[in-house]
């Protein structure tokens, strides 16, 4: 034997046991873990007995599994338009059935519960979602959110809004209604928006 090949040999399989080279074909970049389809098709299923969820034909917009430290959550496409798309959210728990998760968000009628995230990005290292839902197509107007899971709900962190009818002419960022909302006496002591 010659010492020159054993160190690249176990690095070799050292990076196969973490998913490096010599993972399998469905655990590289890009393309959905091994269970994705399985946690989707689940949500899907969930999504269309709820029914308000039509996805075009020709949408763009993916589905996708989100690993956060607590457990997986899916993002099912849901809509999609010219300049926007939504997704609804489902937390995965261990033998059960995804839970559709409502979020907190705001516009010139208040407060209101959505089972739609517009717009949505999930971070899975911090587990904060980012949502902006636009008021019109130019994005001058609408809402701006922010979500911290966890490991039951995502809860509230930021609220921001821009009423269409007082849109500056640029766009985001808009006035914060949550945590301090302007006009409304909030008590700092009291909980996150419920959804």
């Amino acid at each position: 034997m010659r010492a020159g090949w054993i160190a690249p040999m176990i690095l070799g399989l050292g990076l196969a046991g973490c998913g490096g080279p010599a993972s399998t074909p469905a655990q590289t970049a890009g393309a959905p873990l091994e269970g994705d389809a399985a946690l989707i098709a689940a949500a899907q299923t969930i999504s269309d007995q709820l029914g308000g969820c039509t996805r075009p034909q020709n949408a763009t917009v993916e589905s996708k599994v989100v690993g956060l430290e607590s457990g997986p959550v899916v993002l099912l496409a849901c809509s999609q338009g010219e300049y926007s798309y939504t997704h609804r959210v489902f937390a995965i728990r261990a033998g059960q059935k995804p839970e559709l998760v409502s979020l907190p968000d705001y516009d010139a009628g208040g407060w209101f519960a959505t089972d739609q995230a517009s717009l949505a990005e999930l971070d899975a290292g911090t587990g904060v979602l980012t949502t902006f839902r636009k008021g019109a197509e130019h994005g001058r107007c609408g809402s701006e959110g922010r979500y911290q899971w966890d490991g039951q709900r995502f809860s509230l962190q930021e609220m921001h809004w821009q009423d269409c009818a007082t849109a500056p002419e640029s766009g985001p960022p808009f006035p914060t209604v949550w945590p301090t909302q302007q006009g409304v006496e909030v008590d700092p002591n009291g909980a996150t928006p419920a959804p």
